[in-house]
């Protein structure tokens, strides 16, 4: 992994991060924020976003909380407006926002699904086209959170398994297109992670972390920082001649084929 700098400067990088407001991506915004980067926190909750630029500030970086839906055109460009006036350029984007939708097939409706789509696929697509169109010169550095369920099947997840293949495929896209102007293009498939969002789920009874656990060759969730820095680490020089891979960290989820 990348060594952390001692102690932040004003001369990390820019970052920016979806749904950075709790889970994983509060977990993204700590882990750049500890090695001096400047966070630009993007969430559809107001709270949320100042909370994690309070948390941001705390580390010694500096941070631009950013509220909005990552699905309005719109708004996404107002957002890139913001942080290039506030600090000149983004280095590295992180498109992390996204939602579930666990319900069978016959349930399912066209204002779900389509919902589901917009946030999970068509916000990573408004995110990365943006920062293509303002990147000027250097490198750039996208990093997309997919999932395992985007390799995978399950049921009852039409939605969200839909979705999430469609952005490794993005992903593997967008790196070959853009790769001559100097833009990474990479993600990563997390299993079950340990966040509000899984024991939401669990509360909810959608489900169940003692059979997630066992069915997983690891015997445990995976957290949030697990996930940080693992995305520090593909948007790290280190990984420079990576690009349009999608790397999974599941516990061995996907790998393990037994009855």
């Amino acid at each position: 992994m990348a060594s952390e700098a001692a102690m932040p400067t004003p001369q990390g990088r820019v970052v920016l991060v979806t749904g950075a407001g709790a889970g994983m991506g509060r977990a993204f915004a700590h882990r750049f924020a500890r090695a001096g980067d400047r966070m630009a926190v993007f969430e559809l909750d107001h709270e949320a976003a100042d909370s994690v630029s309070r948390e941001v500030r705390a580390l010694g970086a500096e941070a631009l909380p950013l509220v909005g839906d990552v699905a309005d055109e719109a708004r996404v460009a107002s957002a890139f407006d913001e942080v290039i006036r506030q600090w000149g350029r983004i280095d590295v984007l992180i498109n992390n926002a996204g939602i579930a939708c666990s319900v069978p097939t016959c349930e399912l409706t066209a204002q779900a699904w389509q919902r589901t789509l917009d946030i999970n696929q068509t916000g990573v697509f408004l995110f990365s086209r943006e920062l293509a169109r303002r990147h000027q010169h250097g490198d750039a550095v996208i990093v997309n959170v997919v999932s395992m369920y985007g390799e995978v099947a399950a049921p009852e997840r039409l939605a969200y398994c839909a979705s999430k293949s469609a952005v490794a495929m993005m992903t593997r896209v967008l790196a070959i297109e853009w790769a001559s102007r100097g833009i990474r293009v990479n993600g990563i498939a997390p299993g079950y992670i340990e966040t509000p969002f899984l024991e939401a789920l669990a509360d909810d009874g959608r489900v169940d972390l003692e059979r997630i656990r066992a069915r997983t060759p690891q015997r445990r969730l995976g957290t949030a920082e697990e996930m940080a820095d693992l995305v520090f680490f593909i948007a790290s020089p280190e990984t420079g001649f990576m690009t349009g891979q999608v790397v999974t960290s599941d516990g061995g989820w996907t790998a393990y084929g037994y009855y």
